[in-house]
């Protein structure tokens, strides 16, 4: 799980240094991850989920127009419930907090996250 880890970062790193912005390390993020043997943030079914960074926004709908209510960070784990793609492809995750996060949000919370910094072992 670990070297998954520091291999999606280094891809996402790598994108980032190469100047294609954070659409394409998003996109480089996901399409590591849906290589992975057992489907990495490339979802079959709902599960528990871990978050790869600190403060991943947690939003009231899929996509960035949606309002933030709280942050969630590195090592929480959620509850996928659903999900769905916007209008740029970009896939969003309703999850459910597993427990209180350090942002603020009570366990039990429902919100929207982008699955890109989400990784399901």
């Amino acid at each position: 799980m670990n070297a998954r880890k520091g291999i999606r970062a280094l891809v996402v790193a790598g994108v980032a240094v190469l100047g294609l912005g954070t659409a394409g390390a998003a996109t480089a993020s996901a399409a590591s991850a849906a290589a992975a043997p057992d489907g990495g943030a490339s979802w079959s079914s709902p599960g528990i989920a871990s978050v790869t960074v600190d403060g991943l926004r947690v939003r009231t709908g899929p996509g960035t127009a949606s309002g933030v209510t709280g942050l969630i960070y590195q090592g929480d784990e959620v509850q996928v419930l659903d999900w769905t793609n916007d209008r740029t492809g970009q896939r969003w995750n309703q999850v459910m907090l597993t427990r209180d996060s350090g942002g603020g949000l009570p366990g039990g919370y429902v919100g929207w996250v982008t699955d890109s910094y989400l990784y399901r072992s």
